[in-house]
């Protein structure tokens, strides 16, 4: 695939990077610049949370202790780190030399960072480790044109959980498939309201990305071209074809959502990730759809009752699809180098030892997600790890998120359709013919139809 290279004003590029980023309101402190060792200090731009600023603080300090080399944390809430990769990017600046990166702004920001491919190449031991370490099928979405432009670390994907001694004490069956989740969650919330199925479903992108997985489960397609390495990208040389969205199998997606969630928590229409944790930890859902639970779910510090008793699997399939590699929602970040940087091999030194196995236990100590299969499978078998061996698995079968332009807009189409649905009882044929009307309408403006 060789989609055209978008060209995007300043403001354009802005207006879309805070559309991206999820607000937060607490910046929490840098690390700060060290003007000692035997190198320049590196800024590396970064959010706040355990699978972040958590996993990029030992990082940091395990690679000044290891190279002398001082790494300088800037720690920003979500809409700010956008806005500071937009404007360095747009202005050249050289103020960051690493950022945490959202594989979504690939696209229009690719120019503006450092090719990776010959410093990926210059250590060929360390090539094959990463290489056959994260999936192709993954770490292309921090790539363009068959370029790299990211050092992938960080994997996230939407999956099963349930609790265990429930699920025996009511002989109820794993949740392989969503029509198993359903039957699932009406019997448990038949015995206690609302404990049967929570999802993370907060307005907004969150809702379309939880719609995207599903669809995919049922196995729809958004579009005609829509495939897994389309990555999902569109755009004026690889236009998207006939637009899917009323098919039989997204119906099928829409009318399962809305019959889980009326059988579960109503909780799920607004839910985040955290207070699906919560939900979990309190005792007040015995099932959800949602994503890996930032590793609180199985820690006996922060789970102290249900921590052995909770479980995930991959992403359940849907009707009459059998292909588990194509079912659920993949995301994640990589670490990306602006090509004005004065620093490129050295900063490219400190991404390397980040997601390196000698990093490992640093990285994931501090709750971090690697995106690497072989460290996400290894720590699996370590108490309190189990869902790494299920973000391994959702990382592959997953679909990727938007990758143009108007993905933004895209998004908000389907998430104001799935709404209609799920609040004001529309009909799910109904509510997926409107949603295909405006995604052609979008399109088309575009110009990609």
């Amino acid at each position: 695939m060789n989609p055209t290279k978008s060209k995007l004003t300043r403001r354009q590029f802005l207006e879309r990077s805070t559309a991206v980023g999820v607000a937060s309101t607490v910046a929490l402190p840098s690390l700060g610049r060290r003007a000692f060792g035997q190198g320049k200090p590196i800024t590396v731009g970064t959010m706040p949370g355990p699978r972040w600023e958590g996993a990029l603080k030992p990082s940091a300090a395990a690679y000044q202790a290891k190279t002398g080399t001082p790494v300088n944390l800037v720690v920003n809430p979500f809409t700010e780190h956008y806005q500071k990769i937009a404007t360095s990017l747009a202005t050249d600046s050289s103020n960051f030399d690493v950022f945490v990166f959202d594989a979504a702004l690939i696209g229009q920001s690719y120019p503006k960072l450092a090719p990776l491919s010959d410093l990926i190449a210059a250590d060929p031991e360390w090539q094959k480790y990463y290489l056959n370490g994260v999936p192709a099928v993954y770490r292309g979405s921090w790539s363009w044109d068959g370029v790299p432009y990211s050092v992938v670390h960080d994997a996230n994907s939407m999956m099963a959980w349930w609790r265990t001694d429930v699920f025996a004490a009511n002989n109820l069956p794993e949740p392989k498939t969503l029509e198993i989740m359903l039957d699932n969650a009406k019997k448990l919330s038949a015995m206690k309201p609302g404990s049967g199925f929570m999802t993370t479903a907060a307005r907004g992108a969150y809702l379309a990305v939880l719609y995207t997985g599903m669809m995919w489960a049922f196995g729809g397609r958004w579009w005609e071209n829509d495939k897994p390495d389309a990555f999902g990208r569109i755009s004026k040389a690889f236009p998207p074809g006939a637009i899917l969205l009323d098919s039989a199998e997204n119906v099928a997606a829409m009318t399962m959502l809305r019959d889980l969630i009326a059988a579960g928590n109503p909780g799920s229409l607004n839910a985040q990730e955290f207070e699906n944790n919560a939900a979990f930890i309190n005792d007040t859902v015995t099932q959800q759809l949602i994503w890996s639970g930032l590793m609180e779910l199985q820690n006996p510090k922060l789970n102290p009752n249900y921590h052995d008793k909770l479980i995930s699997r991959d992403f359940p399939l849907g009707g009459s699809n059998t292909d588990a590699g194509k079912t659920g929602i993949k995301g994640g970040f990589g670490l990306a180098i602006p090509k004005a940087s004065e620093q490129v091999q050295a900063a490219f030194d400190f991404c390397k030892f980040t997601v390196s196995a000698e990093n490992a236990d640093a990285f994931i100590g501090g709750g971090g997600q690697p995106a690497n299969a072989t460290l996400l499978n290894k720590w699996s078998s370590k108490p309190g790890f189990q869902s790494f061996a299920t973000i391994a698995q959702g990382i592959v079968s997953g679909h990727h998120q938007a990758q143009f332009p108007e993905g933004g807009q895209f998004y908000d189409i389907i998430s104001n359709n799935v709404a209609t649905v799920l609040t004001e009882g529309k009909d799910p044929a109904a509510a997926c013919a409107q949603m295909k009307a405006d995604t052609e309408t979008l399109l088309k403006r575009a110009g990609y139809i």
